[in-house]
């Protein structure tokens, strides 16, 4: 799709969205493991510091936990949890239709997962979003043998039928512009049907990544200043550094958690590494 035409569709999207719509960066925490809203939070206190003023939207149902910071809260109640994940059926189901629920209230948005947090300036991640142009984690390539079952099924997401075969984007790190809502909305509702069918638990990043990639519009990586603690053993050792964190500085003024949090170590070094050899997965 040629600048122009992608110009002329964000200046429509910009006049029906109003001058009170802006950028957010946006995080969704929920579940029994506060592990989630204190990763968010210290995500966000990083991204505080690299990016001043930022705009930050935490959907979650944990909401206290971030009282008193310079960060917006959406509340997650048990029955609007309980109806986005189709009765409890696939909890991933949140996370898809909590985008939805962040981008409705702004122009772009940048999700990243509570366990993703920035290590320098990630601002030029808006420069990156356009209605035809969206950024994700990164393109894991053809889907594992659980979406071959999609095969003659004529699961439709939208006017698209699956076949199973699509790529796979990690939805880690998603940034869409608001004029995506009805691609999105066509990802939640064709979720509903791989439940059951396709055994794994990725079907949202799946869904996501076929509808974002619709129409001639593109995705590719995001290549920021961006580090996970997704594995098991980065997890572990993550956890406890986020409760020593709290621990220790949680009863600083906001300004000096954001600094003590741009200084302070969740990714392990060698020795750390070493300590956790008995882990098979790290």
């Amino acid at each position: 799709m040629d600048s122009s035409n992608d110009s002329s569709k964000g200046q429509g999207a910009a006049l029906l969205l109003g001058p009170e719509m802006s950028d957010s960066f946006g995080y969704i925490a929920f579940g029994d493991d506060e592990l989630y809203a204190r990763g968010a939070l210290f995500s966000a206190l990083r991204l505080l510091h690299y990016c001043p003023g930022a705009k930050i939207t935490v959907l979650t149902d944990r909401p206290q936990i971030f009282d008193g910071y310079p960060i917006g809260t959406m509340e997650l109640t048990a029955s609007r949890m309980a109806e986005m994940s189709f009765g409890g059926r696939y909890r991933f189901g949140i996370k898809a239709a909590g985008i939805i629920d962040l981008l409705e209230s702004c122009e772009r948005l940048f999700l990243m997962d509570t366990d993703m947090y920035p290590i320098g300036d990630i601002s030029g991640c808006f420069g990156q979003i356009s209605p035809s142009h969206s950024v994700m984690n990164r393109c894991e390539g053809r889907p594992k043998p659980p979406y071959r079952a999609l095969e003659g099924r004529h699961f439709m997401l939208g006017e698209k039928m699956l076949t199973g075969s699509e790529p796979m984007w990690s939805s880690g790190v998603l940034g869409v512009h608001n004029a995506a809502l009805p691609a999105l909305s066509d990802a939640y509702h064709a979720i509903e049907q791989l439940i059951g069918v396709v055994r794994a638990h990725t079907p949202e990043q799946f869904c996501i990544g076929v509808a974002l990639a619709r129409d001639g519009c593109r995705i590719t990586p995001h290549r920021l200043p961006i580090r996970n603690y997704t594995t098991r053993g980065k997890k572990l050792f993550a956890r406890r550094r986020l409760e020593a964190f709290f621990a220790g500085y949680g009863h600083l003024g906001v300004g000096e958690q954001i600094e003590q949090a741009a200084r302070y170590r969740l990714w392990r070094a060698p020795m750390d590494m070493w300590k956790q050899r008995g882990i098979w997965h790290f």
